[in-house]
C-alpha cells in the first residue's frame, strides 16, 4: 500500500517505522527534506521518503494526520482536494505550552474524530493508533498472551476494512468497535484509555 504521513514527530516517524518494516510505501511530510532524508536512513526506512505536502497527498490513498493538535486545522487548509482518500486520525487533543506541559483540549463533549472529519470533509475517515505507546511501537505487537489489539472507529465500511487490511500487515489485531461517535471511548478518559494493559487478541 501507499501510505502518505503529514508529521514527522514521534507519531509521524513512528508510524512511518511501522509500516516501512511491514514492506509499504511511505510518503512522510516535511518543510525540511534534507533533514527528514537523513533521519528516514539514520533509521534504516528504507520504503520511506520525504517530500512536499502536494506530493505525499498525490502519492497515496492512505493519508495519515500525523500533526500536532492544534496544528490540524492549518494542515487541511494547506491540502488539496481529498476526493476518494481515506484520513487515518491518530490525533489526541492535547496541547503543549512553552514549558512542557501537557493539557487535554475541551472538545465540548464531541469526538475529536468529528471535528477532524470536518476539516477534511472529502475523506474518509477511520480513527486508529491514537492508543498506541512508544514501547508498542518499538516492541512490536507479540506479548506472551497473544498480539496487541489496534482499535479503530468509522463511518465508512470500505476505509475501515482497508485500514484493517494495513494493521494486519504490521501484526496488529484491528478491531472495529463502532462508529465516529462510538470513538470516544479510544480518547483520553475514555473507557478503552483506562485499561492498565493494552488489550490483547489470544
Amino acid at each position: 500500500m501507499d501510505v502518505g504521513i503529514f508529521g514527522a514527530g514521534l507519531i509521524g516517524l513512528s508510524l512511518a517505522g511501522l509500516f516501512d518494516r511491514a514492506g509499504h510505501s511511505v510518503h512522510i511530510a516535511s518543510r525540511h527534506l534534507e533533514e527528514l532524508t537523513a533521519t528516514l536512513a539514520d533509521r534504516g526506512l528504507r520504503h520511506t521518503r520525504a517530500a512536499p505536502v502536494d506530493e505525499v497527498t498525490d502519492a497515496a490513498s492512505l493519508l495519515v494526520g500525523a500533526v500536532q493538535w492544534n496544528q490540524l486545522a492549518a494542515l487541511a487548509a494547506e491540502l488539496p482536494p481529498l476526493d476518494g482518500k481515506i484520513w487515518i486520525d491518530p490525533a489526541n487533543p492535547f496541547e503543549r505550552d512553552a514549558y512542557g506541559n501537557v493539557t487535554v483540549v475541551d472538545t465540548d463533549s464531541r469526538p475529536t474524530s468529528a471535528i477532524v472529519a470536518e476539516l477534511v470533509p472529502k475523506a474518509q475517515l477511520v480513527k486508529a493508533f491514537n492508543n498506541f505507546t512508544t514501547p508498542m511501537y518499538r516492541s512490536g505487537p507479540l506479548t506472551s498472551l497473544g498480539r496487541i489489539v489496534a482499535p479503530m472507529a468509522g463511518d465508512h465500511p470500505a476505509a475501515l476494512c482497508r485500514v484493517a487490511e494495513l494493521v494486519k500487515t504490521t501484526g496488529f489485531v484491528p478491531v472495529v468497535i463502532g462508529n465516529i461517535d462510538d470513538s470516544v471511548v479510544l480518547e483520553p478518559g475514555g473507557a478503552l484509555r483506562q485499561l492498565s494493559i493494552p488489550l490483547i487478541a489470544p
